[in-house]
C-alpha cells in the first residue's frame, strides 16, 4: 500500500511539473489517465481539476473538482479543494456559491487562513465590501505576520492586483 501511495504522488508531483513547465496537454494527459486508473480515488479527481484549474480552465474543473468532494476527500486536499473550488466558482461568476462553499470549508478548517482570504475575494464578488474587509481584518488580527497562505500566494497577487487596476 506504501508503495501505491508514493507512485500516486509521483505521479502527482509529475503533473505539476509538467504545468509549471508550460507542457499543459502533457500535464492534462498525466491528469486524467491518473483519474483512468484510480477513478474512485477522490485525490485523483482533486489533482486533475487542480490541473485544469491551473491552466485556466475553470468551467472545466468544476466536475472533477465536485467528483473529488463527492468521492470523500479528507484532510490537508479537502481544505485545498474548498479554496480552489470556491475560487474557480467565483471566477465563473457564481459569487454566491462561492461565499457559501468557503464558508462550509471556513467551518470545517477554522484555521486555514487560505480560505478565509478567499472567502473575502468571494464576499467581495458578491458586492459585499465591508464583510470582505471585516473577514481579512480578523485574518490579520488572528495571524498577524504569521500567515501561511500554503502556496496560494501567487493567486493572491494577481487578485490583488486586478482589484487595483480595478479601483484606478
Amino acid at each position: 500500500m506504501a508503495d501505491a501511495n508514493a507512485d500516486f504522488d509521483r505521479e502527482a508531483a509529475q503533473i505539476w511539473a509538467l504545468n509549471r513547465e508550460g507542457r499543459a496537454e502533457e500535464a492534462l494527459a498525466a491528469a486524467r489517465a491518473l483519474v483512468e486508473r484510480h477513478p474512485d480515488n477522490p485525490r485523483a479527481h482533486f489533482e486533475y481539476g487542480g490541473a485544469l484549474d491551473y491552466q485556466g480552465r475553470e468551467a472545466e474543473a468544476v466536475a472533477p473538482y465536485r467528483r473529488a468532494q463527492e468521492l470523500g476527500l479528507a484532510g490537508a486536499d479537502l481544505s485545498r479543494l474548498y479554496v480552489q473550488l470556491g475560487s474557480t466558482l467565483r471566477n465563473l461568476g457564481q459569487a454566491w456559491e462561492a461565499v457559501h462553499l468557503l464558508e462550509e470549508g471556513r467551518a470545517q478548517f477554522p484555521d486555514y487562513a487560505p480560505i478565509r482570504a478567499f472567502h473575502a475575494l468571494a464576499l467581495l464578488s458578491a458586492d459585499c465590501g465591508k464583510d470582505a474587509a471585516i473577514e481579512l481584518l480578523e485574518l490579520l488580527l488572528a495571524h498577524g505576520a504569521a500567515i501561511n497562505l500554503d502556496g496560494y500566494e501567487r493567486a493572491l497577487r494577481e487578485y490583488t492586483a486586478e482589484l487595483r487596476k480595478q479601483t484606478g
